[in-house]
């Protein structure tokens, strides 16, 4: 199977455009975007991440249930937090485009980077977590604090999933 950088990166961004459609309700799955010309391919991640953001809080809000003093304080906080994880999530991006430009000649050497890559993300990814917990903590009670975890973990969980189906295994 021969993939180009763009055609990779075309089916993770119709991929996480799909998963949080998925996280709600199952239904058939959108065609996938046109493909845009290399010049756009940048602003096409921000503009479907900023989408996936969107849809991210709405699920986040309808799962919390949060009283009006909680709310108050959770959604300066949580943006703080998706930002946070919008970082190790560029570092991400970046990772499969990198895969995406090797895929047809990677050697062992690469292939190493990269898996000691993303370990290193999914290390940044739970740091974030770690710090995070804390903080969520300071402003609601354990057990919305765990709920607030378990919708964020479960979201992720949708996303990693449709990523792990639309990238090809190394040859």
């Amino acid at each position: 199977m021969k993939l180009s950088a763009r055609s990779l990166v075309l089916i993770v961004l119709a991929l996480l455009m799909l998963a949080p459609a998925l996280a709600v309700a199952q239904t058939p799955a959108p065609a996938a975007p046109a493909a845009p010309d290399d010049d756009n391919l940048t602003s096409e991640v921000a503009l479907t991440r900023a989408a996936i953001q969107v849809r991210r809080q709405a699920l986040v809000t309808a799962a919390m249930d949060l009283d009006n003093k909680e709310a108050e304080a959770f959604w300066p906080l949580y943006r703080d937090y998706r930002h946070e994880m919008a970082k190790v999530g560029d570092r991400l991006v970046k990772l499969i485009n990198d895969y995406a430009d090797a895929y047809d000649t990677i050697d062992d050497a690469q292939a190493g980077r990269m898996l000691d890559e993303y370990l290193s993300i999914q290390r940044a990814t739970n740091e974030v977590k770690v710090a995070y917990v804390p903080k969520f903590r300071q402003i609601m009670p354990a057990r919305k604090v765990a709920r607030f975890f378990q919708v964020d973990n479960k979201l992720d969980v949708v996303v990693q999933s449709q990523l792990a189906a639309g990238i090809p295994l190394v040859k």
